[in-house]
C-alpha cells in the first residue's frame, strides 16, 4: 500500500479552520467588494502620485502658452508669461529638461517668435484650451491642467467600475486595473495633456453606445474631437461599424459629418500648418520654427515616418502587444459563445480598426495616443470574460 506524502502546507490548507476561512473570504459579495476596492485604490494612488509629482513636459508648456494667447499678442511677452507660470511648480530637473534638455528645447527657450510658431499645432485642441481658461480663475493655468488630468483619471475609474457593476463583472477589476496601467494610464495622467480627457469622453461614448444611447454618444464623440481633432478616426471607425453591423446609421453619420466640419474650422481658425507639415514635424524631423514651413511631399520621408513609428511602437511601447492580446481574447471569447448578441462585437471591431486607422493616419508610437482604444477593448472583454474567483474556489473545495 502506497503512502501519500503530505506537506505542512497541505495539512494547513485542508484543516477545518482553513476551509471555513476560505469559504468566508471567497464569497462573491466579499470578492466583488475587494475587486472594486482594489481598482479604486489603484486609481486613487495614481491620482495622488499625479498631484504630488506631475510631469512638467514640453507639451504642457505649449498648452499653457496657447491658453495665454487670447490676452497676449507679443511673442516675447507670451514667452515670458508662459515660463512665469511654469517655473514655480516644476522641479529643477524638470525645468532643466524642458529648457535645456535637447537642442529643440534650447531653441524654444531662447527664441520667443519660434516658440509662438509651434502653437499652431496646439490651438486646434480648442475644448482643452477652453477648459484651462475656464479653470484659471480658480486653479491657475498650470493648476487647471493638473485638475483636468486628475479629474479625468478619477472619471475613468468611476466609469469603469460602474460599467463592470452594471454587467455584474466586478471581479474583472482585479485584472482590468493592471491592464489599464500597462496601457499607460499612469504616465498619461502625470503628463498633463488633453489625451486623458479625450479618453474619458471617448469611453463614456462607447459605454453609451453599448446601452443604445446613440445620440448622446454622438454628442460626446463630437466633444472629444474638439479636445483632440484626431479622434475623428474613432468616429469614422464607429460609422463603419454601424454600417457593417447594422445598427442605427444616422447618429454616427451626423456625428462624423459634424466632426469633419469641426476639424476643418478649428484647423483653419487655428492656423494649423496642415497634415503633411505636421506629419513631417512629428514623424520625420522636428522643426525649430513652423513659420512658413510647408515641405514638399516625399515618398521617402513618408515611408521614413512609418518605419520610425513601427520600430518605436514595437520597441518602446505596449499598445501593439495589447492590441494583439485583445484580438486573441476576442476570438477566444467569441468561440466560447461569450461575446453576447448585442453591440459588443461591433464595438470591438470599431476599436480594433480605429487603433490601426489612428496609426495609419499619423504613425505616432506613444501609448497615450491609443489608450482610449485599448481601454475600451479591455473593459468590453472584461465584462464578457467576467472571471469569477469565487466559483473557482468553490469548485476546488467541493471536489
Amino acid at each position: 500500500m502506497q503512502t501519500v506524502s503530505r506537506t505542512p502546507m497541505d495539512w494547513a490548507l485542508n484543516a477545518p479552520v482553513a476551509a471555513r476561512a476560505a469559504s468566508v473570504l471567497t464569497g462573491r459579495t466579499l470578492l466583488d467588494r475587494a475587486a472594486a476596492a482594489f481598482f479604486a485604490a489603484t486609481i486613487l494612488i495614481i491620482a495622488l502620485y499625479t498631484w504630488v509629482r506631475p510631469d512638467y513636459n514640453w507639451d504642457m508648456v505649449a498648452y499653457v502658452a496657447t491658453a495665454l494667447e487670447n490676452r497676449i499678442e507679443d511673442p516675447a511677452e507670451l514667452h515670458r508669461e508662459t515660463w512665469a507660470q511654469i517655473s514655480p511648480g516644476a522641479r529643477p530637473a524638470q525645468l532643466y529638461e524642458i529648457q535645456q534638455g535637447n537642442p529643440y528645447n534650447v531653441h524654444q527657450w531662447n527664441n520667443p517668435v519660434d516658440f509662438e510658431s509651434q502653437l499652431s499645432m496646439y490651438r486646434v485642441k480648442v475644448a482643452y484650451v477652453s477648459a484651462l481658461r475656464a479653470l484659471e480663475p480658480v486653479f491657475g493655468l498650470v493648476g487647471g491642467a493638473l485638475f483636468v488630468s486628475i479629474a479625468s483619471l478619477v472619471g475613468i475609474g468611476a466609469l469603469a467600475l460602474r460599467w463592470l457593476g452594471e454587467e455584474r463583472a466586478l471581479q474583472s477589476a482585479f485584472v482590468l486595473a493592471p491592464v489599464l496601467v500597462i496601457a499607460d494610464l499612469t504616465h498619461m495622467s502625470t503628463a498633463i495633456t488633453p489625451d486623458i480627457l479625450m479618453a474619458l469622453i471617448s469611453l463614456l461614448a462607447i459605454h453609451w453606445l453599448m446601452k443604445g444611447r446613440d445620440w448622446a454618444a454622438g454628442a460626446a464623440l463630437l466633444l472629444s474631437v474638439l479636445v483632440r481633432p484626431d479622434n475623428i478616426i474613432l468616429v469614422f471607425a464607429l460609422l463603419i461599424a454601424a454600417v457593417a453591423f447594422g445598427w442605427r446609421k444616422l447618429p454616427m453619420a451626423v456625428t462624423f459629418a459634424a466632426s469633419f466640419v469641426a476639424c476643418l474650422l478649428v484647423s483653419k481658425l487655428g492656423g494649423h500648418p496642415g497634415w503633411w507639415a505636421h506629419f513631417y514635424f512629428s514623424c520625420v524631423q522636428i522643426q525649430n520654427s513652423m513659420i512658413g514651413f510647408q515641405p514638399d511631399f516625399s515618398l521617402f520621408d513618408f515611408a521614413h515616418g512609418y518605419v520610425r513609428g513601427v520600430l518605436v511602437s514595437l520597441l518602446d511601447n505596449d499598445w501593439p502587444a495589447l492590441l494583439a492580446l485583445f484580438l486573441a481574447g476576442w476570438v477566444l471569447l467569441a468561440r466560447a459563445g461569450r461575446m453576447g448578441t448585442g453591440r459588443e462585437n461591433a464595438l470591438m471591431f470599431a476599436l480594433a480598426i480605429g487603433t490601426l486607422g489612428k496609426f495609419a493616419s499619423f504613425p505616432l508610437p506613444d501609448d497615450r495616443f491609443y489608450f482610449a482604444f485599448m481601454a475600451g477593448m479591455a473593459i468590453i472583454l472584461a465584462t464578457r470574460w467576467n472571471p469569477r474567483f469565487d466559483r473557482l474556489v468553490a469548485k476546488e473545495t467541493t471536489s
